[in-house]
């Protein structure tokens, strides 16, 4: 079978999404931040630089159907599919910016500050809380910043970070 990527305007991407008689797979290329902060009933978030770590989670006998908030990012993920051996790809026109537009259902968390800015207000204010209380109130309070420190430098590093799976788990987090 001959590869031909599928390019679908939000009309057609919704009609493959509501039909029932093909199975299809549902695949937001966007980042895990992107996806919370709103994205397609139904979609996996496979972000397009992890992809070729994920493909045991994606069937070659199904369609897979891809977005991205654009198409460019879609666009590449159906490249990086067609070169592991997929078939069945199609990737949503104008992204998920174009099915937004159209008011299309969304699913839409209640907060849309992303997990990342969330990490960095949460070590800020222990960092700073735990200097003022060290210096004011006992010298001990200092090991606060001491250990958001080395957990900042320890997800750095393995791109493990703690702080960002606990808040993931918030109500705030929560999807609607």
């Amino acid at each position: 079978m001959q590869f031909e990527r599928k390019t679908l305007g939000h009309k057609e991407f919704k009609e493959k999404l509501d039909n029932k008689q093909e199975e299809c797979m549902l695949i937001d290329v966007r980042s895990m931040d992107e996806h919370h902060s709103g994205t397609i009933p139904g979609a996996t978030c496979i972000p397009v630089d992890n992809l070729e770590q994920n493909l045991a989670q994606l069937p070659k006998d199904k369609q897979l159907l891809l977005f991205c908030r654009s198409g460019k990012r879609s666009s590449e993920a159906c490249d990086i599919l067609h070169k592991h051996g997929y078939d069945k790809i199609s990737d949503l026109e104008g992204g998920v910016s174009a099915w937004f537009e159209q008011g299309l259902p969304t699913i839409k968390r209640r907060n849309a500050i992303p997990i990342q800015r969330q990490v960095m207000i949460a070590a800020g204010l222990l960092i700073s809380s735990g200097m003022f209380l060290g210096h004011f109130i006992n010298y001990g309070f200092y090991l606060i910043p001491t250990f958001i420190g080395f957990g900042l430098l320890f997800a750095g590093v393995s791109g493990f970070c703690g702080m960002a799976i606990l808040l993931e788990k918030m109500p705030w987090n929560k999807v609607c």
